[in-house]
């Protein structure tokens, strides 16, 4: 039986993103086990053995030398086959401490959800997250990326043996869906908005690279030219409450909501008129992705994961980074025009079918199988 060992920031990620692959090696007869940050106290049908330990967000973080050392402990005990990381931190750290695995014939897989360095990047990225990663990729046999930039970036420039692509982590069809106007309104009604209100959703994490301080200061004009905006923010993290109290402070309490993390995202996209993004960097937006799969136009920051998902003009609207009157500009035109706004969900949800788990799993079942 081969061994296989999961490594992310947190049971959070590893459910959100990861489920169908770790059900995919299961069904091989992988012994398939975990090395997370226990977050949301997740459990895992297919996963054998669940290792706990801390995963700090900040690179100079006095717990990752005891990190390290456990997870070192985890590998160098655990005899496996192959190991899987995920997320910078905890990839770095893997990275290390497998290397006397890999010399004992174990293979390395990392999937970048995102490199920290990228075109138009701070230079001190540059220096710290591109020659980490360089030096790093020494002890990795693949390096898969889900997004073209990405994957240009290091294709036969690094040190590891081989590079991968894949179309993201994937969105199931089956729970992202388009509905008919009637079941729209009635989902509305079931949670307190009105037929006439003009919703746009945010779903994204509230940290500092999502970039919702500009969302919230770009409301105050849009609220002006739209009486009937309601802003739905889905998503928990460091800055929520700096950004309520931004929120009440430009007295946007009767627009702009703040959900929290929610299960029901599905239905809170369908009952909205666009999807927004305001981010910084992306591997692939897997909110913008689910929204684009009910249907939803999307207007978005210029950067190069949502540059993969949307064409300009045909599925939504791009703005430059932190550029208001833009971003201001495209909500109008949609909220103006809805045969547009309708045509262009429609063509949102055509390209979205691109990125479908189905496709994303059989890419990444092939990489599994290359290195078992």
């Amino acid at each position: 039986m081969k061994k296989v060992l999961y490594i992310a920031t947190s049971d959070i990620h590893l459910s959100t993103f990861h489920r169908p692959y770790i059900k995919w090696l299961s069904k091989k007869g992988c012994q398939v086990d975990i090395a997370v940050e226990n977050r949301g106290n997740n459990t895992f049908e297919h996963v054998n053995n669940h290792y706990y330990l801390d995963f700090p967000r900040k690179l100079f973080s006095g717990s990752l030398r005891k990190s390290y050392k456990i997870l070192k402990q985890i590998i160098d005990k655990g005899d496996y086959d192959l190991i899987h990381c995920h997320t910078p931190i905890p990839s770095m750290l893997a990275r290390l401490a497998a290397r006397k695995a890999r010399r004992k014939g174990a293979k390395l897989l990392y999937t970048a959800h995102g490199f920290h360095f990228y075109k138009g990047a701070p230079l001190s990225r540059w220096l710290i997250y591109y020659t980490a990663e360089y030096l790093l990729s020494k002890y990795t046999d693949g390096i898969i990326t889900m997004n073209k930039e990405d994957f240009s970036r290091i294709n036969n420039k690094m040190l590891h043996k081989r590079s991968h692509y894949i179309p993201g982590m994937g969105v199931d069809k089956n729970d992202f869906f388009p509905i008919i106007e009637k079941d729209k309104l009635n989902l509305r009604v079931k949670y307190g908005f009105n037929e006439t209100d003009f919703i746009i959703i945010y779903i994204a994490e509230f940290i500092p690279r999502k970039n919702h301080d500009f969302i919230l200061s770009s409301m105050v004009e849009l609220t002006n030219k739209i009486s009937n905006l309601k802003v739905l923010f889905a998503g928990k993290g460091d800055l929520l409450e700096e950004m309520k109290s931004k929120s009440n402070g430009l007295g946007l309490s009767n627009a702009v909501n703040f959900l929290g993390f929610r299960s029901d995202i599905p239905d809170l996209i369908r009952i909205a008129d666009i999807g927004i993004s305001a981010s910084k960097h992306e591997g692939l937006p897997i909110g913008v992705l689910q929204e684009m799969f009910c249907g939803l136009p999307v207007v978005v920051s210029i950067e190069r994961g949502q540059k993969d998902l949307v064409e300009e003009g045909y599925s939504g609207f791009f703005f430059d980074q932190n550029n208001t009157n833009q971003f201001v500009e495209h909500i109008n035109v949609l909220y103006n025009d809805s045969k547009k706004r309708i045509e262009m969900g429609e063509n949102a949800y055509t390209k979205a079918k691109d990125f479908e788990i189905a496709k994303s799993l059989e890419a990444m079942a092939k990489i599994y199988l290359e290195y078992l």
